[in-house]
C-alpha cells in the first residue's frame, strides 16, 4: 500500500494515491464463497464462542471451514487485534480471498440527507477524506478481493431523509426547470411534479455514490467495490414498509457505482416481507426470492456487474426469533438457498450471519458448497440464460399509485412454474420494440404506464412480440386516461381491481409473540373481501373452468373470447395484431392463485397453470429450460463450452422430474452429474433435450453439459 496526494490551492486532497491491490474474478479457482469466522458445530476447531481462541484452534477451524466448500473470509474477525492478524494471515496462507467491511464514506443514510450537499462541490472533497481514512485498514491484505464501502441496504426511510438545502434546489431547478416542491400535499395534487420530485430525491443517493466510486476506484482499479441492497424496500416492497413512500427501486438507481451489487433477503428461517394474508401463508415458500433475485439479475445483467447473495444461516445471531425445532430439523436450508442464488445468476456468496450453530446445517452446507466447487471456473463464465419471457417491472405507477408491488412475486412464481422461466425487465428498459430480445413480456397488475413505454409495446407486438397481461394500463405517466393498450388488445371497459393489503406477519417462535408489523388495527379482512367469480371455455381444444378472485371482466371487442362467465363477460381473450398476439387474463393472478393455495385447492392450481402454460406456448414459443414438477426448480447456466443445469427441490414431495430444454451450445454430447461424474441419459428431439431425474425435498442436483 502508498499513500500520497495532490492537493490544491487550499491544501485540500484532490487524487488520493492510496494504491491496493487486489484479486479479480480471474484469480479465482471457483464461485466465490465467503464466511464470518466464528464457531463450528462439528468437526476439528473452535467449539464455543467463550473459548479462549489459540493458533491452533486457529488453524483448525479455518482448516474446518475450507473443507465445507469455503474460498473467502470476512475481514475484520472482530476478535483482537492479535486474533484478527492470525486469522487472516493463516487463512490467506491457505488460499482464501479476504471481502472487507471498511464502514460507509457516503455520508448520507436512510433517515437524515448528508450534511454536506451531493451536490456541493465540498462533498467529494469529504468523501475522499473519508476513503483515505477507512481504506487503511486493508493494509496487509494481500489476497483481498472485494470491500464494502457503502451503508448496509440503503432506502429513504422517508421525507425525512430528504435533503432541501438550496445547493438541491439549484440542481432541481437546473434539471426540470421550475422550483423544487417543498410541501409533498401539495406536489402530490400535480402528477408531473409528484413524479419529478421522487424521482429526484431517490436519485440523490446515486449522485452521491458515482462520486464515491470514481474516488474508490481511482485508488485502486482492481478491488471489487459491493453494495448489499435491500430485500424488499428498493424491490417493490417499500410503501406500507419501512418506508413512508414508495420511491427507490434498484434499477432505477443504476448499475455504474460499484462492481457488485449483493442481495440481502432472509427467505426461510424468518420473514420475506410478503404483504397482508400472503406473508402469514408462505406458500410458494420460494416465491419472493425468485421475484426479487430476477430484479437484481436484471441490474446486474443489464450493467455487466457481478450478482452477490447473502446466505442466511441456522445462527442466533442472525434473527434470533426464529432459532427453533422445526428450522433445525430442515437441515437443507443454507444449501438449498445458496444454490438457489447461482441458479438465478448470483456468482459471490457471503453468509450473513455466522456459521451454522447446528451440525446437520453445517454439514449440509458444505455437501452443497462443495458441490459448487466441482463446477470450477467455468461456472464463472456460465451466466444464466436469458429466458424468453419477462415480466414489466412499472416504477412509474410504483410512484404515482403509491402501492406496493410485492406481492405480485405469486403471479411471477406462478407464470415461472407454468412456462419454466421467467425475467425482469424494467419499464425504463423499454427504450424501443426490440424489448431486449425477449419474444413474450407479461404484464401482471399493471394500470399504469408511460404513453412512450405503450406505444413501444404496441410496435412490440405488431413486429411479432407477444403480451399477455391480467390487467392493462390505461392512465399514462401523468395519471392522464390514455386508450392504446385497450385499443391494442381489442378490449373494452377492463379494470385493475385487487385486494390491497397492508402488512407483514411476523411469525415469532421464541422471543415474542407473532404479530402483524405495518398494520392498523382497522386493516381490511382479506379473506372476508374476496370476489370471486365462475368462468368456462375451451382453450386450443382444452376446456377450463375455473372460480377466479378479484375477477376483471371485461368486454371483447375486436377480441376473441376464449373464457367468461354466464353473462358473456370475457375471463380470456386474445387477439393478432399485425405479426404478435395478445391475450388478456380477466381476473387478478395473484389474488386468484393465492386463494387456491390458501384453500388448498390443487386441482385448481394445476388447471391454471395449466392454462398460463397454453397461453405462453400458444404461438409456439419455448423456453430455454423446463421442470415438469413445479416444486423442482429448474434453472440453467450457459457458457460457451460448458452449461450446467441445477435442479433444486423447494418444497415437492414428489421427487422424480422431467425436464426439457434447448440446445444450448452446438456441439454437445455429454451430461454428467457434478456429484459423482455419472453420465446422464438424455434424448433429442430436434433442438429439444429430454431427460429425467430424482431429486428429493431439499435436495439439489447439477448437472454439467459439454
Amino acid at each position: 500500500m502508498k499513500i500520497g496526494g495532490t492537493c490544491d490551492d487550499a491544501g485540500q486532497s484532490l487524487i488520493c494515491c492510496l494504491y491496493i491491490s487486489a484479486l479479480g474474478p480471474a484469480d479465482l479457482d471457483s464461485l466465490p464463497v465467503c464466511v464470518q469466522f466464528s464457531p463450528v458445530p462439528s468437526g476439528p476447531g473452535w467449539r464455543n464462542a467463550d473459548e479462549p481462541l489459540t493458533d491452533e484452534l486457529i488453524r483448525a477451524t479455518i482448516d474446518n471451514i475450507l473443507d465445507h466448500g469455503f474460498t473467502g473470509i470476512e475481514a475484520p474477525p472482530h476478535r483482537s487485534p492479535e486474533e484478527d492478524k492470525l486469522i487472516l494471515s493463516y487463512a490467506q496462507s491457505r488460499g482464501m480471498f479476504v471481502s472487507a467491511h471498511v464502514g460507509s464514506v457516503e455520508i448520507f443514510g436512510r433517515d437524515a440527507p448528508s450534511p454536506i450537499c451531493v451536490y456541493s462541490k465540498d462533498y467529494a472533497i469529504e468523501v475522499e477524506r473519508r476513503v483515505r481514512e477507512n481504506l487503511k485498514s486493508l493494509n496487509g491484505i494481500p489476497r483481498l478481493y472485494n470491500i464494502f464501502p457503502f451503508q448496509d441496504e440503503p432506502f429513504h426511510a422517508g421525507p425525512k431523509s430528504f435533503d432541501m438545502s438550496q445547493e438541491v434546489k439549484d440542481e432541481f431547478r437546473r434539471r426540470y426547470g421550475y422550483d423544487l416542491p417543498e410541501d409533498l400535499g401539495t406536489a402530490r395534487e400535480n402528477p408531473r411534479a409528484w413524479l419529478d420530485l421522487l424521482n429526484f430525491h431517490s436519485d440523490n443517493f446515486s449522485d452521491g455514490w458515482r462520486q464515491a466510486y470514481r474516488i474508490l476506484k481511482s485508488i485502486s482499479p482492481e478491488v471489487t467495490v459491493t453494495l448489499t441492497h435491500d430485500s424488499h424496500n428498493t424491490l417493490g416492497g417499500g410503501f406500507g414498509s419501512h418506508t413512508e413512500l414508495a420511491i427507490d427501486d434498484v434499477f432505477h438507481w443504476g448499475g455504474d457505482f460499484a462492481d457488485m451489487y449483493v442481495f440481502d433477503i432472509y427467505p426461510y428461517m424468518s420473514i420475506d416481507f410478503r404483504f397482508g394474508e400472503p406473508s402469514k401463508f408462505l406458500k410458494p415458500r420460494i416465491a419472493q426470492t425468485h421475484y426479487t433475485m430476477a430484479q437484481m439479475r436484471n441490474l446486474t445483467t443489464h450493467y455487466n456487474k457481478i450478482f452477490g447473495f447473502w446466505v442466511e444461516t441456522y445462527n442466533p445471531d442472525w434473527f434470533t426469533g426464529f432459532i427453533d425445532e422445526s428450522r433445525r430439523l430442515k437441515h437443507w436450508t443454507e444449501r438449498e438457498i445458496s444454490l438457489t442464488a447461482v441458479a438465478q445468476g448470483a456468482d459471490y456468496l457471503l453468509t450473513g450471519h455466522k456459521i451454522p450453530i447446528d451440525a446437520g446445517h453445517w454439514e449440509s452446507f458444505g455437501q452443497g458448497l462443495n458441490l459448487l466447487k466441482k463446477a470450477g471456473k467455468d461456472l464463472l463464465v456460465a451466466p444464466k440464460k436469458q429466458a424468453a419471457a419477462a415480466m414489466l417491472f412499472p416504477r412509474t405507477q410504483l410512484l404515482q399509485l403509491q402501492e406496493e408491488y410485492a406481492d405480485v412475486s405469486l403471479s411471477y412464481e406462478l407464470f415461472l412454474r407454468a412456462f419454466g422461466e421467467l425475467d425482469i425487465l424494467h419499464e425504463e428498459q423499454i427504450t424501443d420494440d426490440t424489448l431486449k430480445g425477449y419474444q413474450i413480456l407479461v404484464l401482471f397488475d399493471v394500470r399504469l404506464l408511460p404513453s412512450k413505454t405503450m406505444r413501444h409495446l404496441k410496435s412490440f407486438v405488431e413486429k411479432g412480440g407477444m403480451i399477455i397481461a391480467d390487467s392493462l394500463p390505461t392512465l399514462d405517466e401523468y395519471h392522464a386516461p390514455n386508450p392504446l393498450m385497450e385499443e391494442l388488445f381489442g378490449v373494452r371497459q377492463t379494470s385493475g381491481d385487487r385486494i390491497l393489503r397492508q402488512g407483514h406477519w411476523v411469525g415469532y417462535e421464541n422471543t415474542y409473540p407473532p404479530t402483524w408489523h405495518f398494520r392498523d388495527e382497522n386493516a381490511l379482512d382479506e379473506i372476508a373481501a374476496e370476489k370471486h367469480a365462475d368462468i368456462q371455455g375451451t382453450f386450443l381444444g382444452k376446456e377450463y373452468d375455473l372460480k377466479v378472485t378479484s375477477p376483471r371482466l371485461f368486454q371483447a371487442g375486436p377480441a376473441s373470447a376464449h373464457l367468461a362467465d354466464a353473462d358473456g363477460q370475457c375471463g380470456l381473450a386474445g387477439r393478432t395484431v399485425g405479426q404478435g398476439k395478445v391475450f388478456l387474463f380477466g381476473f387478478c393472478m395473484l389474488d386468484t392463485f393465492f386463494s387456491f393455495l390458501r384453500t388448498g385447492n390443487q386441482q385448481a392450481v394445476d388447471e391454471l397453470a395449466g392454462l398460463v402454460r397454453a397461453v405462453a406456448r400458444s404461438e409456439g414459443h419455448v423456453p430455454n429450460v423446463c421442470s415438469s414438477n413445479p416444486d423442482i426448480e429448474a434453472s440453467l447456466r450457459v457458457g460457451r463450452n460448458s452449461a450446467f443445469l441445477f435442479l433444486i427441490n423447494h418444497e415437492g414431495k414428489q421427487p422424480e422430474i422431467d425436464v426439457e430444454l434447448k440446445t444450448c451450445l452446438p456441439d454437445m454430447k455429454r451430461i454428467t452429474d457434478l456429484e459423482d461424474g455419472a453420465e446422464i441419459p438424455f434424448t433429442r428431439k430436434d433442438s429439444i433435450l429430454s431427460l429425467s431425474a430424482n431429486v428429493p425435498e431439499g435436495e439439489c442436483r447439477i448437472f454439467r453439459l459439454e
